[in-house]
């Protein structure tokens, strides 16, 4: 018999599988706008109130605080009760997130709204990346997530032109509320066409798994099963959720979380510093944004270009090759202080090789555990890389204020790239743990083992 997920990863995209990818793109879609809104409404929300630098920066980091809970404390639920509830779940704190921020009524009221609106969106980032890296086949899957990656720049991208209508014409509360209803759109269509993922269902053996399985089957076109494959050797041994900590798991867990880390804080310092240090370079405050645009529209082509490459090669060698790449292109971004053509082409080369190399290891960390423990280690990964973006424009801050050249504050910033790529290349993958202890590729351990428990 073939195993249902083999069936799901080798056949070619249905139309089913399409559904999933776009639906958990345009969540992580809006997700970049929603993260940003208060971004895009702040200075009207400081005047309004009349705000203090400190407390504005409390609003600002209220939402990436909440990104960090979410991705590590909603992530565990979901290997424990599904990729999909947690989706659902998140969606649903987002919605409700961004429609309080547009009722706030004070700064705490707004500060508790932007962190619920971001554990919603950790918790989407992770589950959402899981869910994805499931259902697409394995030809297309990392082009796959990586458009799903990019999506997040696309909506930080295509969010700030709809906010600067809506601010302008009805009030920063209008962004807010704009988020808000476009997120509760989204919830019906996950709740009519978003699966539960086929690994969840058979790495647990849930409550009527044999009839889930075969929903999900026919939802693929493809014919039904009578009994169910036993779950991989190494699947079946380790524990839910504390597994990522087991010995066998341990170094994947500490390489693939220091290489977030590390990236994140190399990539939020270039990303948030980007306007004010063009500003400060002489460059007008619309050159300054356009810098910013040209970081996030370089970085769609280069997380594109990853997932198009990595399918035809290896995703770790890529990944810490373009690892390498970033560093190069960071400390030339940093060298450059004069001319508008090359400073902005120096921002749109670094966003290339930086979103790129962020798609990459959304693209890795999946591979590296068992579906029992999968969405776990996704949710620490992504979740203590968020701290190293917290690290990253406070560490450049202290930099700048102490009075160091531009060339030399980024040179420093961009070491944690290199760091990053060293960790990446030595991660081993769940598959090719399987393959060197049983001799064959996952999924492929000779005929499984069947019951029909239901």
């Amino acid at each position: 018999m073939t195993d249902p997920r083999t069936t799901l990863r080798e056949g070619p995209m249905t139309l089913f599988q399409v559904v999933v990818i776009v639906i958990c793109t345009i969540l992580n879609t809006v997700d970049g706008f929603d993260v940003l809104a208060m971004s895009f409404t702040a200075p009207l929300v400081q005047r309004e109130w009349n705000l203090d630098p400190q407390t504005l920066g409390m609003l600002l980091s209220a939402g990436l605080a909440g990104m960090c809970l979410g991705s590590l404390f909603l992530s565990p639920i979901a290997d424990l009760y599904g990729r999909r509830a947690v989706v659902i779940l998140a969606t649903i704190l987002v919605s409700l997130g961004m429609f309080a921020a547009g009722m706030a009524g004070g700064v705490t009221e707004l500060a508790l709204s932007r962190l619920v609106t971001g554990i919603g969106v950790g918790g989407l980032l992770a589950s959402g990346n899981t869910l994805l890296s499931e259902y697409a086949p394995s030809r297309w899957r990392d082009l796959s997530i990586s458009a799903m990656v990019v999506g997040y720049s696309v909506g930080a991208i295509v969010g700030g032109s709809i906010s600067a209508y809506l601010i302008q014409e009805f009030g920063w509360r209008a962004a807010f509320f704009f988020g808000g209803a476009v997120s509760t759109a989204l919830l019906p269509f996950c709740l009519l066409y978003l699966p539960e993922s086929l690994d969840f269902i058979l790495s647990g053996k849930t409550r009527n798994a044999l009839a889930r399985v075969n929903v999900v089957m026919r939802r693929l076109g493809r014919p039904e099963v009578a009994a169910l494959p036993e779950p991989a050797r190494e699947d079946a041994a380790t524990r839910a959720v504390l597994g990522v900590f087991d010995a066998k798991f341990r170094p994947g867990t500490v390489r693939i979380c220091l290489s977030f880390f590390m990236l994140m804080l190399s990539f939020y310092f270039v990303l948030s510093w980007t306007p004010k240090n063009l500003v400060d370079l002489g460059f007008s405050v619309e050159q300054g944004i356009l810098g910013s645009v040209l970081l996030n529209l370089g970085g769609i082509i280069g997380g594109l270009t990853f997932g198009y490459l990595a399918s035809r090669a290896n995703s770790r060698k890529l990944s810490s090759a373009m690892l390498v790449v970033l560093f190069f292109a960071i400390i030339a971004y940093g060298a450059l202080k004069m001319g508008i053509v090359p400073v902005m082409t120096g921002a749109f080369v670094a966003g290339f090789f930086m979103i790129g190399s962020m798609a990459s290891l959304y693209a890795i960390v999946p591979a590296i555990y068992p579906p029992r423990v999968r969405n776990t280690g996704t949710g620490l990964a992504i979740g203590l890389g968020r701290l190293g973006g917290v690290v990253g424009p406070y560490l450049g801050g202290l930099l700048i204020a102490a009075g160091w050249q531009r060339v030399a504050y980024y040179s420093v910033l961009a070491i944690p790239v290199l760091i990053s790529a060293i960790a990446v290349r030595r991660i081993a993958l769940f598959g090719e743990r399987v393959e060197s202890e049983s001799g064959a590729p996952l999924w492929s351990q000779g005929e499984p083992k069947l019951h029909t428990t239901d």
